[in-house]
């Protein structure tokens, strides 16, 4: 190696920003040199892949301690470190795990800001070296809203994967069942509310009619509906779970805030499970009233005037 490459190597190690990770680790003493260990090795393989960084220290309080500010002594050591100027950047995992308050947070970045030192949040992917003083003092809603986004994102995630092995069931069961420990179970009272309605339908009543007999009998629905519609009995007549199927993902939320519940017309991939869950009619009966509907459907279409 000549003198220039040297003179070069120097330079860009003086370059090199001074990277402090902060995290919280569990408080039970075993489970605490396991996760201890593993930020060691997390932080120090992130450091290796960001030539741009020198690791400093890896500053780690017990989780048990994160609600009060006096009893973090390493985020405490982290603070008199950076005023010492031994830090040029502060990555940590969230934001809650920096700060468990908006006053607290806005001190902390206030002060980071101050001295020249930046902060990285990686689940919110924000950084606050591109935020002004007038930003920070609305990072918090911006990190809420991106925690929002994260979370929604990983539920989506998840029930997708269970979708796809058969395993989701449902997270708000449709009138006449329950949910119990997970598993959808039938509501007695209920289930006779929905065997009437396909009774009554094969019997030769409409819609409209079934929706005003149940709301002259004064049976209640669920879910902060008040009153009966047709289009409420519709949806029962194409329900596949009142034969114990699923159709799985037949809307879906958008990724973005504000968060919207859309049907799924194709955007994303459906899953249909049979025996999914308690039948509350027999197969043949739901598959008698699905065919007695696009029956009155395509009569209705013949019978509409041509505009």
């Amino acid at each position: 190696m000549n003198i220039t490459e040297i003179t070069s190597t120097k330079k860009q190690i003086a370059e090199r920003l001074r990277l402090a990770p902060y995290c919280r680790v569990l408080s039970d003493s075993t489970d605490q040199l396991h996760s201890f260990a593993a930020q060691i090795r997390y932080y120090s393989d992130y450091a290796k892949k960001h030539p741009e960084y020198q690791l400093v220290d890896i500053y780690a309080d017990e989780g048990i301690t994160g609600t009060e500010m006096k009893k973090r002594d390493e985020l405490n050591r982290l603070i008199a470190d950076c005023r010492k100027g031994k830090v040029d950047r502060i990555i940590v995992k969230s934001v809650s795990r920096l700060a468990r308050n908006t006053e607290e947070l806005l001190v902390l970045l206030r002060m980071c800001k101050e001295i020249g030192v930046s902060v990285y949040f990686e689940e919110q992917g924000i950084d606050t070296e591109k935020l002004n003083m007038e930003m920070i003092v609305t990072f918090p809603g911006m990190a809420a809203q991106q925690e929002s986004v994260n979370i929604s994102g990983n539920l989506r995630w998840s029930y997708q994967k269970r979708m796809r092995s058969g395993d989701f069931n449902c997270t708000c069961p449709a009138y006449g069942f329950d949910l119990e420990d997970g598993q959808m179970t039938v509501n007695k009272t209920e289930a006779t509310v929905i065997r009437r309605i396909f009774d009554l339908y094969l019997q030769g009543y409409g819609t409209l009619a079934i929706a005003k007999m149940l709301n002259e009998d004064g049976i209640p629905r669920k879910h902060g509906y008040e009153k009966w519609l047709p289009s409420s009995i519709n949806y029962v007549l194409n329900n596949e779970r009142y034969m114990g199927d699923a159709l799985l993902q037949k809307g879906y939320t958008t990724e973005t805030l504000p968060f919207r519940k859309m049907k799924n017309d194709g955007r994303l991939p459906q899953y249909y499970v049979e025996n999914s869950n308690p039948a509350i009619i027999i197969r043949e009966t739901f598959q008698a009233a699905r065919n007695l509907l696009r029956s009155r459907k395509r009569k209705d279409a013949k019978e509409s005037p041509i505009r």
